[in-house]
């Protein structure tokens, strides 16, 4: 590994010739996070970590042996905590307007011990407070139910962390009241324009897997009047014999091997072991481009019972083939059901995966991979 002074040969110019014992540039690596004292050519001397030193922020304009004082960072600013920094005359007024109870290492230290912790509660205390404001703004006329419902969730959630960062924190930017703002305007605006679904059409279909499934791709429908567009019936029966026998494949392989070490698995991890096995498959198709596995993907779907969109478990894409959309599920489940119907009807492969108990009740046109009686002895 080259050393301080190989790599930075300016910022080892700095080095304090006598308040380092015998340490030189040489010994040292460049980002090391010792710390040393350094010298600038106007005589200025402070100590600083090496990884730190090396680095390019701002305040050193293009100049990485930049010297603060130098640069105008004359002004001596002692936090309650009882540490001091060099700091600039206009961060110092800004301090005075707005003090922080901490320094940048205290903070962090209060912040992995207590601080997110106190956030959270904090948050949660605002929540019902935030709750009643969404619902007090009003929306755009003709505006989709369920994204009416997926904003103001979205919305809550946003205004009530600025409340509980207001509560916890010295500062918080954008401030609960910007952030209610910020809401209020876009309530005003919830159906994307109609450049915007086309945009994202023309992209990777309505589930717009590179874009995480912005609203306007999964609102294509409403805008352009654009009827369903599922698979061929042919086609999925073929895509769905594969992952059948692929996961009766595996499945046959994971119960000899648990078998023979005594071992069974539990639901959560009988799900988590299938969704790598369809990441592990994605990998492994045959395609133009290799195939992508997306977790979690959202929809502009609100599952019976829920408050927010739905998210579908996996969805594999592929350049120039239909995206294959995967749910698993280890009992019946109307949520999949919704999820996996909208797919379809946006022209995906929807895939069921099943195992547990429970009957199946597919919607039309979704493919079930039935693996409950090859996954029963598995499971615990």
């Amino acid at each position: 590994m080259a050393s301080l002074a190989e790599q930075y040969p300016q910022v080892a110019a700095t080095w304090h010739p006598e308040r380092n014992g015998t340490l030189t540039p040489d010994q040292v690596p460049p980002k090391v996070s010792r710390e040393v004292w350094l010298r600038c050519p106007a005589g200025h001397e402070w100590q600083e970590r090496i990884a730190t030193r090396t680095t390019m922020p701002k305040w050193k304009k293009g100049d990485l042996a930049a010297c603060r004082w130098c640069m105008g960072w004359r002004v001596t600013h002692t936090y309650p905590c009882g540490h001091s920094v060099q700091i600039t005359a206009e961060k110092a007024a800004g301090l005075a307007a707005d003090p922080r109870p901490r320094c940048w290492d205290c903070h962090q230290a209060w912040w992995e011990s207590t601080g997110r912790r106190e956030l959270s509660d904090a948050a949660k205390d605002s929540a019902a407070e935030a709750a009643e404001l969404i619902a007090a703004i009003p929306v755009q006329d003709g505006a989709p139910e369920p994204l009416v419902r997926e904003w103001r969730w979205w919305a809550a959630k946003h205004l009530q962390g600025a409340y509980g960062a207001q509560a916890v924190q010295w500062r918080y930017k954008p401030s609960a009241s910007d952030v209610l703002a910020m809401v209020t305007a876009q309530a005003a605006a919830l159906i994307p324009e109609k450049a915007d679904a086309g945009r994202a059409a023309a992209g990777s279909g309505v589930l717009t897997m590179l874009d995480q499934a912005h609203w306007a791709a999964g609102w294509l429908h409403y805008l352009t009047g654009r009827r369903p567009r599922p698979v061929d019936a042919e086609d999925l029966l073929s895509v769905a014999g594969l992952f059948t026998e692929w996961f009766e494949e595996w499945a046959r392989q994971a119960v000899a091997s648990a078998a023979k070490a005594r071992a069974t698995l539990d639901t959560a991890q009988i799900t988590d072991v299938l969704t790598r096995q369809v990441g592990y498959l994605a990998r492994n198709l045959n395609g133009p481009l290799p195939a992508q596995a997306y977790r979690e993907l959202r929809l502009p779907v609100v599952p019976p019972g829920a408050g927010r969109y739905g998210r579908l478990d996996t969805v594999i894409w592929q350049c120039g083939f239909a995206d294959i959309t995967v749910e698993i599920d280890s009992a019946p489940n109307p949520s999949s059901a919704a999820k996996l119907a909208f797919a379809r009807d946006a022209g995906a492969f929807p895939l069921w995966i099943r195992f547990g108990t429970g009957n199946v009740d597919a919607p039309g046109g979704v493919a079930v991979i039935d693996l409950r009686d090859a996954i029963r002895p598995l499971a615990r």
